[in-house]
């Protein structure tokens, strides 16, 4: 070790450091637009790994979205003109795109375990059969005498947890990570 350290030549310079600091006046530079980047960093880089009741909070934002875009594309396709046995599976599948772009931005790592394309397969796997459970449900509990409206509300309840579910534990799912140990090399 200490011929390693003598075969090294380490040249030291001494650099003079000037500081001007900001008046009040002047005021920080930091602006609403940092802080949004560093919300976004924090999670990105970390909402993969916070325990799963934190995941399904952060899911709620995420699922609130994708709701809005599936009720948004629905009106604008049956104001339209569109039947409804085209509108509910485009708007449905409007929501599954949204969900899925928001859920590698925001929440789950992307190509956490899978190839892109096997995860986006796995992704429309998954999205399939909560499409039927949905599709199911409904027509269940609408035959229970529920108004249309609340048993369209119970299925989205019903499938949006299946739906994170399915997410996190099949399409994203992490690897566990053992306790921290130094790199030896």
């Amino acid at each position: 070790m200490v011929a390693k350290i003598a075969q090294l030549r380490v040249r030291i310079f001494e650099m003079g450091i000037s500081y001007k600091a900001r008046t009040y006046e002047e005021r920080k530079k930091i602006g609403i637009k940092d802080g949004l980047r560093a919300l976004y960093s924090i999670f990105k880089y970390n909402a993969h790994k916070v325990p799963l009741p934190n995941q399904f909070l952060i899911y709620l934002f995420i699922g609130g979205i994708s709701a809005l875009a599936n009720i948004s594309f629905f009106m604008l396709l049956f104001s339209s003109g569109a039947t409804v046995g085209f509108a509910a599976p485009a708007a449905f599948l409007t929501a599954a795109v949204v969900n899925y772009l928001l859920c590698v931005v925001i929440l789950f790592r992307y190509k956490a375990r899978w190839s892109s394309t096997i995860e986006i397969l796995t992704y429309c796997g998954v999205v399939g059969v909560v499409a039927v459970i949905d599709y199911l449900l409904t027509i269940v509990f609408i035959g229970k005498d529920f108004a249309p409206l609340f048993a369209k509300s119970a299925a989205t309840t019903i499938v949006f947890v299946l739906n994170f579910v399915g997410s996190r534990f099949i399409v994203f799912p992490e690897r566990k990570s053992g306790p921290w140990s130094p790199q030896v090399k």
